[in-house]
């Protein structure tokens, strides 16, 4: 009998959260969708849920090409430099 383990292991570091904002009053929020089906409408009800109860002040909504596949670098660029906050939504 051979018994194997699942677990996995990486010689890559592990990456280190960005700093939480106290606060989304005023915040832009990126909304992230990942194209699979039901993923905007969840990003958008969370979007105006976070807008009414929080005080968001934006919301950038993008879509990626495709769901196995990063998002785009211009894409990626985009919601670095315009939003405070950044929700990633995958549907199905």
């Amino acid at each position: 009998m051979i018994l194997l383990n699942p677990e996995g292991s990486s010689q890559e570091g592990r990456e280190l959260l960005a700093p939480r904002p106290g606060s989304l009053d005023g915040k832009t929020l990126g909304l992230l969708s990942n194209s699979k089906l039901n993923a905007d409408a969840v990003l958008y009800a969370i979007g105006e849920l976070l807008s009414e109860r929080y005080g968001v002040k934006e919301i950038v909504h993008r879509t990626k090409p495709s769901f196995s596949l990063p998002a785009p670098d211009a894409t990626f660029a985009e919601m670095v430099e315009g939003c405070d906050v950044v929700l990633a939504g995958v549907g199905d």
